[in-house]
């Protein structure tokens, strides 16, 4: 006769959440992917936007033509009225106008240098979108493979970025190996980031708001956008891809180009105007807060494009 044990329905049975949990170190390494590797067992990428057409290219070269036709004229202007009024008000502008325009060369050469020596974060923020509409498993360590080749030489990332590797569960989502990137190394990033750029729209307004023509408001924007842009390399360690590139320069030069133009209407609105003062109070601070709006605009637009992982909102 066989006794079958009988078990008591009460008593409650210690539940497992996972199968088999490893320890940091117990798993295989994996192999490192490069980071111009196809992305292989996931759908398509999303359609590349398309070229620049002709309209977008008129326009990108009209404001650049614009930009120059204002700086020169200006400097031709300031220089006659120093040399045949001897006016010492026209002699510093002039000064002012090309130490502006040599740093705004020296910037855009130090951008140069730069571009060439980072690396773009394109490649690493394809694949995060990509995981991040498959809502999968078991991918996000390939994720942080390409983040390791972006910043192989920068210990103090690749250190965060080893810590947060170790930190890894098999029963973390692709979403959660994401957050955990985020939360650990690019917020952070983005602090200081946004700080800057608060920054850098502060010194905008300011310095539209102190000077005293077209064209060195026009370059104040120009400068104060591309040492914004040089300061966001800085901060993720990368460059923009070559797509963000035409589009931040779009967006200086549209900024500068119509900040000429708004410092203009202003000086006609100022010598039309019965009340100067209050012409020239309304007038510079509408377009104070313009360039500002537009800097951080700017910097928004840098930032979303430099970062490696998807801006979390």
């Amino acid at each position: 006769m066989s006794i079958t044990p009988t078990t008591d329905a009460s008593t409650p049975r210690p539940r497992r959440l996972v199968d088999m949990e490893f320890r940091p170190g117990e798993l295989p390494p994996a192999e490192t992917p490069s980071i111009d590797a196809p992305l292989s067992g996931l759908p398509d990428a999303a359609p590349r936007p398309p070229a620049m057409r002709w309209p977008a290219r008129l326009a990108l070269g009209s404001a650049a033509l614009l930009l120059l036709l204002v700086v020169v004229d200006g400097a031709v202007s300031l220089l006659r009225g120093a040399i045949e009024r001897g006016s010492l008000l026209d002699l510093a502008q002039f000064a002012v106008l090309v130490a502006l325009l040599g740093s705004t060369l020296w910037l855009v050469a130090g951008q140069a240098r730069a571009y060439a020596r980072l690396k773009s974060a394109e490649r690493a923020r394809e694949l995060a979108e990509h995981l991040t509409r498959l809502g999968g498993v078991g991918s996000g360590g390939r994720l942080i493979g390409v983040l390791k080749a972006l910043y192989a030489g920068n210990p103090a990332v690749r250190d965060r970025l080893d810590t947060v590797s170790a930190a890894l569960q098999p029963q973390h989502t692709d979403a959660d190996v994401i957050d955990l990137l985020n939360r650990e190394i690019f917020v952070p990033m983005d602090r200081l980031a946004d700080e800057r750029i608060q920054r850098a729209a502060l010194r905008a307004s300011l310095g539209v708001a102190a000077c005293p023509h077209p064209a060195l408001d026009a370059l104040v924007v120009v400068g104060i956008g591309l040492a914004l842009v040089k300061d966001l390399m800085q901060i993720y360690g990368l460059r923009h891809g070559a797509r963000a590139v035409w589009r931040i320069v779009s967006h200086v030069l549209f900024s500068a180009s119509s900040t000429a133009v708004m410092s203009t209407v202003v000086e006609f609105a100022m010598k039309a105007a019965q009340d100067r003062i209050a012409a020239a109070v309304v007038g510079t601070a509408g377009e104070a807060l313009v360039v500002a709006r537009r800097i951080f605009a700017l910097g928004v637009l840098a930032k979303a494009e430099i970062r490696p992982l998807p801006v979390v909102r």
